[in-house]
């Protein structure tokens, strides 16, 4: 129609002007015009910008942190617009389902990849993996990369959900030390343990010659699976839905740690109302907990707080376990899906991981992140009170369980089977009998 409309108005002017000149300037003008009407027509149409949102309950360093990502993500390109939405940590979980199921809410959380297990049952996180193959596809390997240079025992954390998607990546990392009354162990002349068995001989004698508890988990659970693992007894059998640890293996476990806890070697429960608390006060004499501890315990009576990394081989098996925390992706439409999956890759970059780090008082999980000069100045240069050289001294060993569905109803199912061993309630065979077939149950739904 253009075109048609064009040679009429060429034919107008030419009989109008009857000069065979002008009919060639003019049909030159025309060829012009109908070659930048085609073009028009056939030029793909620009993407239209879609704007990515991130809420978080951070504040401080993380917050600032998190804002200056976005612009200069922002800044780098012109498809996509990020915003970093700052909301109320009471409520936040429920406010956020809620959001993403009616498909108003944001594209990124930051939380544990047990958080995105409900989501991918439900349809509503994305997978990742599909934006990596298209990647790998171009040739940019930049996302795969990261991801392979996770310690292989972590992988499971980003690789373990149940139908294979990547729902979520680790930003950062951090787990268990070892917290011990310094004075306390020189004196009696022993050190912080390797093993299990210089665990109990240690509480011992620190029992034997102080009356008080030599050691107390602050974080059961997590002990708990670190000798599961450092035991050879598997986890979850994923295709099957079952777990592979209820043996006669874990109810000596279980009879070991309930016996040291009756001998007055462990303590289960705090006295007061934080280990660091029963630490602090001279009522246990050593506690594995987070290494955020370090900013709560203050020693009385002259002691002197150490810090040392928490037991990471058993029977000559590796295996720590690491807590990370970092982006979920979750659904809201095919343009903002891919804008929240490239600025993750954007994020885990080794410069801005390594600074998503320090801003966490982390370290980074990633061989890549590791490589960067800044992030090697920092993890070289924390602080004599920091407790993250401990954890990073297992950061080779670290490792995670399978993100799937019943999960976190094991760790729970877990803890109180032992809980009920230590009460004498009920024998380590029959806890692990019930133990199985509760899990078991919790998988398969």
């Amino acid at each position: 129609m253009k075109i048609d409309f064009c040679r009429s108005w060429l034919n107008a002017v030419t009989e109008f002007y009857g000069s065979n000149e002008m009919k060639r300037v003019l049909s030159i003008i025309l060829c012009v015009a109908v070659a930048v009407v085609l073009l028009a027509g056939c030029a793909k149409k620009a993407p239209e910008s879609a704007t990515v949102e991130i809420w978080h309950t951070y504040n401080g360093a993380q917050k600032a942190f998190l804002e200056e990502a976005a612009e200069q993500f922002n800044a780098s390109q012109s498809v996509y617009t990020v915003k970093v939405l700052a909301q109320d940590y009471s409520g936040f979980a429920d406010t956020v389902y809620n959001a993403v199921a009616n498909k108003i809410g944001p594209s990124i959380i930051f939380n544990y990849g047990s958080t995105a297990i409900d989501y991918a049952a439900e349809g509503l996180a994305i997978d990742i993996n599909t934006y990596i193959k298209e990647d790998l596809k171009k040739g940019d390997k930049t996302m795969q990369d990261i991801i392979d240079s996770l310690p292989e025992a972590m992988k499971t954390d980003v690789l373990g959900f149940a139908d294979g998607g990547i729902y979520y990546l680790p930003g950062c990392t951090t787990g268990p030390v070892y917290f011990y009354n310094k004075t306390l162990f020189d004196e009696l002349g022993i050190v912080p343990p390797k093993d299990w068995n210089e665990l109990e001989e240690i509480s011992k004698k620190i029992y034997e010659e102080k009356g008080i508890a030599g050691f107390h988990s602050d974080g059961l659970i997590d002990n708990l699976q670190t000798l599961i693992m450092q035991n050879n007894l598997g986890y979850i059998d994923v295709p099957n839905k079952k777990v592979t640890f209820c043996t006669p293996k874990l109810a000596e476990i279980f009879d070991w740690y309930a016996e040291n806890c009756k001998m007055g070697y462990f303590e289960f429960n705090t006295i007061g109302a934080y280990a660091s608390e029963d630490l602090a006060n001279g009522e246990i004499a050593s506690f594995s907990g987070s290494c955020v501890n370090d900013q709560y315990i203050t020693m009385l009576n002259g002691a002197e707080l150490g810090m040392a990394p928490w037991i990471s081989t058993s029977n000559g098996v590796s295996f720590y376990t690491a807590w990370n925390r970092g982006p979920v992706f979750l659904s809201r439409n095919k343009n903002v899906d891919r804008g929240a999956y490239e600025f993750a890759k954007f994020f885990m970059t080794p410069k801005m991981n390594g600074g998503w780090a320090k801003a966490n008082s982390a370290i980074s999980p990633y061989g890549t992140t590791e490589k960067d000069a800044d992030y090697q100045a920092y993890i070289n240069n924390l602080p004599a009170t920091s407790a993250l050289p401990c954890v990073y001294a297992n950061l080779s060993a670290s490792g995670s369980f399978p993100n799937v569905p019943g999960a976190a109803q094991i760790r729970n199912i877990v803890v109180e089977a032992l809980n009920n061993v230590v009460d004498g309630k009920i024998s380590a065979e029959e806890a692990v009998k019930k133990l199985e077939k509760d899990c078991n149950k919790a998988l398969q739904g």
